[in-house]
């Protein structure tokens, strides 16, 4: 009898992959997918079962683009549009100067939501086009730590001639205090500012311009912060280092130190374009900021040239807390303290904003009406200062924005921490870590020197 035995033999079809990886060389396996964290030298990695791996050349065709992925993120768009999403940065653009700047987003936005509750027509529009009709934050202050105030200080003789509507409104809307005052000198409203700045910032205005005959009233906002980091950095391990100028000269500046760290409040990003970093400041009552430092290998003038809020939220999405890193980060970043000075009214008419400096267009009449009051109302001058002191317990920054109103006829090779070291010029952003709401932003071209602190 003839047997005849039958092997069923199940195939299945296998893709068998003849390529290697650049990350076996140092001990780790090559990646399944082709999304990218982190790029450097070497190649491209990523993350998969909890472990490092390094993308095969053929994601060079696949889900990637070419560039690394930070091009996703900050490409040159040549934006100019004044737009209020782009708000918080124009004057960063304003005045791209390659030296120490400072100013507050927040603080000016405030300051001219209080300006636009009084205008109509086209003095409402220019100011309406830039900051729009979002709601503003609203911030408990905190004693020594934390302060944002509005203000009006209007000319006693004058103040008959405010509606009652517009000061409500400033009341109930700006958490405003209203104050009267015969503007003999600018003593009372200096005053105002230190307090309100935690004492940072003294003498913005001077006794010629209150004591002006035309002046009517100004319009303040001034806002401070004094918090420290939940993670010190101790000054025994701020050293004499180099810091490369985008001219070519190195400097030796005061440059702070943290070595391995492992935890959710300092997060990274880290490119051949760019390296980023934040850093999380004590809760204050249910308030908590953050620091994020943008160092670019490109120039910092070009990169703030072309800066937006879009890629700042795309760069959140891609931040790494160190403590999801093997052996933790090792950060330099280099002591600051400054003082800086805005145009604020040339900048403000540059974005359009020109009717209210304008003594024939101007149109405030939800302030006064110009017909029983036999004045009208325009902006004589908008002033804006800021000051900031970066060091290892923490940041004290304070600004202040002022409206003079006339009356007229982030990856590690195998067993080393990340290094981050911010050692070129960068831009720096401080903002609220729930909401994202800029308080500060600027550049640092030239940190604090080595010895002068």
């Amino acid at each position: 009898m003839n047997n005849l035995t039958l092997f069923l033999l199940g195939l299945g079809l296998v893709k068998v992959s003849c390529e290697n990886c650049f990350s076996i060389k140092f001990g780790y396996p090559c990646c399944n997918g082709c999304d990218v964290i982190y790029v450097d030298e070497d190649g491209k990695w990523s993350v998969e079962n909890d472990s490092w791996c390094g993308l095969m050349d053929s994601c060079e065709n696949g889900g990637i683009e070419d560039e690394d992925i930070i091009d996703d993120i900050f490409v040159n768009n040549n934006n100019t549009d004044t737009s209020k999403k782009d708000f918080e940065f124009l004057f960063l653009k304003l005045e791209n100067h390659k030296e120490n700047m400072l100013y507050s987003p927040l603080s000016i936005e405030y300051a001219l939501n209080m300006l636009q509750e009084g205008a109509d027509g086209n003095t409402y529009d220019e100011i309406n086009k830039i900051i729009g009709n979002d709601e503003l934050p609203k911030y408990t202050n905190i004693e020594n730590n934390l302060s944002l105030a509005n203000g009006v200080f209007i000319k006693d003789t004058f103040y008959e001639n405010v509606k009652t509507d517009y000061i409500n409104t400033l009341k109930e809307k700006f958490d405003s205090e209203v104050i009267q005052d015969p503007f003999e000198s600018a003593e009372n409203v200096n005053h105002w500012i230190e307090d309100k700045t935690l004492g940072i910032i003294k003498n913005v205005v001077n006794d010629d311009a209150v004591r002006s005959p035309a002046m009517a009233m100004l319009l303040i906002n001034a806002l401070a912060m004094d918090m420290d980091w939940k993670i010190l950095f101790d000054s025994y391990d701020t050293n004499e280092e180099n810091f490369y100028m985008e001219n070519g000269q190195r400097i030796q500046v005061s440059m702070m130190n943290k070595k391995e760290i492992k935890s959710d409040v300092v997060s990274y990003y880290k490119s051949n374009k760019v390296k980023a970093v934040t850093m999380e400041f004590e809760e204050y009552n249910g308030t908590e900021l953050e620091f994020l430092a943008l160092m670019p290998n490109e120039d910092l003038s070009s990169f703030v040239e072309n800066i937006t809020l879009e890629q700042i939220q795309k760069l959140d999405q891609k931040l790494i807390p160190s403590s999801e890193t093997s052996n933790g980060v090792n950060l330099k970043i280099p002591k600051f303290k400054f003082s800086y000075d805005l145009a604020l009214k040339k900048n403000l008419m540059d974005l359009g904003i020109n009717d209210a400096f304008d003594e024939l267009k101007a149109n405030f009449t939800k302030i006064s009406d110009p017909y029983s009051s036999g004045m009208n109302l325009f902006v004589s001058d908008a002033l804006h200062k800021a000051d900031i002191e970066f060091t290892e317990k923490g940041v004290k920054a304070a600004a202040v924005t002022v409206a003079l109103t006339y009356a007229t006829s982030f990856r590690p090779k195998k067993g080393d921490p990340i290094e981050i070291v911010i050692d070129k010029p960068f831009m720096f952003i401080i903002r609220d870590k729930n909401t994202k709401d800029i308080w500060f932003t600027g550049t640092v071209y030239e940190p604090e020197l080595w010895g002068n602190n």
